[in-house]
């Protein structure tokens, strides 16, 4: 019992220290954490320093995706630093069933208004209404296209795609006459001329971290070209196979086997020699049930790898398409065929764009039933519901910028949308919206409205299907807001399989009916070193936000699903109306949080590019624009990204660059990589013969989901001062 007292009594003696030695200590840590920082030195130049426009906006140097839009241009393709901006996060997350499994599949292939529209800046642009994504459960493959001979998915929709166990293919596509010229190069020759683009194209997908390719040869060949097609196409999957685990190759329904450009609407003989070369073809869209009748005896054990094309403009002769694009999927499921759907930005491009949401839901509502699921199958799982969009910036429930934005990468999972009705009576329902009216991180939320009916207790909305086999002990958190005067209470609930050997320990099961869906015990304290992922649980929150955690050992235990449970008021028996904002769900296995941090390492600041500041009136510039790349290291497995900061010294300070006084950081933006671009930054101008200092800062945010403190921050400093005269 002697510890307590101890401690007492060292707290005491601390806080008697002279203020003088407590001053002197403060100035210490900041020259040790001055030590910690590298320095750089710039003198400020407005010569210009071109950055190659494959890889950088040339008007504001901010990284774009970028394309190829030649043979020559292929081949010649090296992975150099200024392709580190667009190579993904990570692989696609694990999923339930494999997208190896027999089950007929959903490809999405995005084909709008030529590609790389807003989507292409790579850390994100100020676009008010850009078209976005978010019925990643429902689909197995991602193809971005375009008219581009190698279109290279922006890595943003790569992000988005493997946060939610989604493949991201890339397009290899030749067309017209110099569509032609390219094929008979490297095709017409000998095996090392068509290995030689199989191998750039695996090199590419192996280093930017996409799954693959879609290949459309849309032009006539000669039937040396031709024979050796089936070949390429052998020899590009194998060797993606072997250096991109589960990556594919998918053949679109084009040239046949005679060389002619005649596209078929079907597998048959005339084009099963690709089909057979490959993992798959994609169909053209002009099919009627007869040519579903007829492929079933072409593709065997195969079918799960044709994918029916649909058309979701509905152009030409083709079944359904538009709001009737369900017509086509029951045919299509009826013959347990996979589908691809092209083009489904259609909501987006032809219809109201204020409406988007509204239209983007009706239409993928429309096809529900005809979509399997797929589930996430790892811990951690966290996410915001942002949809890497919104009206302004929010962190944790502060207010961190005003203003659009828009960034594809930053997309946080999904759950499912529509409208849920349990068994029974019918009367009560529970709806899901997206929300970009209000935040807790990131730009949205997920807005949950429903109706608990009489003499019913509560209703529950299933948001995620998951397959996860469960840790001992895992941790919960739901973050939420109650909207108007709804008096029901929250919880988070969840189903468990393996119900034969699966042991709950602490919990009680909500009734006869539901004896696999638990309701955790909350978790009221924490263990010290859990106090950074659980500091706000069980609090009332900035912006009237609540945190509720939870705790929950299990052994022997499959997690299957996450519920929202919404129970009506003790003593109510009315009709109880409701509106819920979710802002986060974390589950996290315990002890993963037991594991310290890494730390960002070597920061560094290059590639810098001065301007002068914008015209304030008459006057003269009131300051400089600075543009640089920082780069770090960490362990990208560790993270779910980086946010990025600077703090600013004063322009014409002492030339030594003394310590920052302690102030808040200006956020810039987020990185899914260990670089970033800083573009455009107002920095203040350095006096003569004087230095100003602005500090750069490296967030890493874990996969976890909780925020790491300021000290435990990446950071490089950059002195700056003009040319000496």
């Amino acid at each position: 019992m002697e510890a307590p007292g101890a401690l007492r009594k060292s707290r005491a003696r601390a806080s008697a220290i002279p203020e003088e030695l407590r001053k002197r200590q403060r100035r210490r840590e900041r020259i040790e954490e001055d030590q910690e920082e590298a320095v750089f030195r710039e003198v400020v130049s407005f010569t210009p320093d071109p950055l190659p426009v494959r890889y950088y906006d040339k008007d504001t140097t901010t990284p774009i995706s970028f394309y190829l839009s030649s043979l020559e241009e292929l081949l010649a393709w090296t992975p150099n630093m200024e392709d580190g901006f667009n190579v993904a996060l990570g692989p696609s997350q694990c999923r339930q069933p494999p997208l190896s499994s027999r089950r007929p599949r959903t490809l999405l292939c995005h084909d709008m208004m030529g590609g790389y529209l807003d989507d292409k800046f790579v850390q994100g642009s100020a676009a008010s209404s850009a078209y976005t994504f978010y019925h990643w459960q429902h689909i197995d493959i991602f193809v971005y296209f375009s008219h581009h001979m190698v279109t290279v998915p922006p890595v943003g929709w790569t992000n988005a795609a493997h946060r939610h166990g989604v493949c991201m293919l890339g397009t290899f596509i030749t067309e017209w006459k110099q569509g032609g010229q390219y094929c008979e190069a490297f095709l017409a020759g000998d095996d090392r001329s068509y290995q030689a683009v199989a191998d750039q194209l695996v090199l590419m997908a192996q280093f930017l971290r996409f799954d693959g390719w879609l290949v459309n040869i849309e032009n006539s060949l000669s039937p040396a070209a031709v024979g050796n097609l089936p070949r390429f196409l052998q020899y590009l999957t194998a060797q993606l196979h072997q250096q991109v685990p589960g990556g594919l190759v998918l053949w679109y329904d084009s040239v046949v086997s005679s060389g002619q450009l005649k596209w078929q609407d079907e597998l048959n003989e005339h084009n099963r020699v690709f089909f057979d070369a490959c993992d798959g073809i994609f169909t053209n869209y002009n099919w009627r049930e007869e040519h579903l009748e007829h492929m079933r005896g072409q593709a065997g054990e195969r079918q799960a790898d044709v994918y029916v094309g649909v058309d979701v403009f509905g152009r030409g002769s083709v079944v359904g398409g538009r709001f009737d694009t369900n017509k086509s999927l029951e045919l299509i499921r009826k013959h347990e065929f996979s589908v691809a759907l092209f083009a489904p930005g259609w909501v987006y491009e032809c219809l109201e764009k204020t409406e988007f949401f509204q239209n983007q839901d009706k239409f993928w509502s429309l096809l529900t039933r005809y979509l399997p699921t797929h589930s996430i199958c790892s811990l951690p799982f966290v996410t915001s519901f942002c949809l890497g969009m919104g009206t302004r910036r929010v962190c944790y429930g502060q207010e961190e910028a005003v203003g659009p934005w828009y960034h594809p990468g930053a997309q946080e999972i999904q759950p499912l949308f529509g409208e849920h009705r349990p068994e029974g009576d019918g009367q009560g329902w529970v709806k899901t919206h997206v929300c970009l009216a209000d935040a807790w991180n990131g730009g949205s939320s997920l807005l949950i409205r429903g109706l608990i009916p009489p003499k019913v207790g509560q209703v529950a909305v299933r948001l995620f299907s998951l397959q996860v086999p469960v840790p001992p002990k895992i941790f919960l958190s739901l973050v939420y807001k109650l909207e108007g005067p709804a008096q029901v209470s929250v919880a988070l609930e969840l189903t468990t399989g393996d119900a034969g050997s699966c042991h709950v320990g602490d919990i009680s099961a909500l009734s006869a009916e539901t004896s696999s869906r638990h309701s955790p015990r909350p978790l009221r304290v924490p263990p010290t070193k859990l106090a950074r992922w659980a500091a706000r649980c069980g609090q009332q929150l900035s912006g009237g936000w609540v945190q509720r955690c939870y705790e929950l050992s299990l052994r022997g235990c499959l997690l299957e699903d996450l519920f929202v449970s919404f129970a009506r008021p003790p003593g109510s028996q009315d009709e109880e109306s409701f509106a819920c904002r979710l802002g986060e769900i974390q589950v996290v296995d315990a002890y993963s949080l037991l594991s310290p941090l890494p730390r960002v390492q070597g920061v560094s600041v290059s590639r810098a590019r001065w301007q002068e500041a914008a015209l304030e009136g008459a006057g003269p510039p009131t300051g400089l624009r600075l543009s640089c790349t920082l780069h770090w290291s960490y362990p990208l497995t560790h993270v779910r990204c980086f946010r990025i900061h600077c703090g600013q010294g004063t322009g014409g300070g002492p030339p030594s660059g003394g310590p920052l006084e302690p102030e808040k950081p200006t956020f810039l933006g987020l990185a899914f990589v260990n670089q970033y671009r800083v573009v455009d930054l107002t920095v203040a101008e350095a006096g003569p013969g004087q230095d100003g200092r602005v500090e750069f800062l490296v967030q890493p945010v874990p996969t976890e989901g909780f925020l790491v403190p300021q000290a435990e921050w990446g950071r490089a400093a950059l002195l700056y001062s003009r040319p000496s005269t």
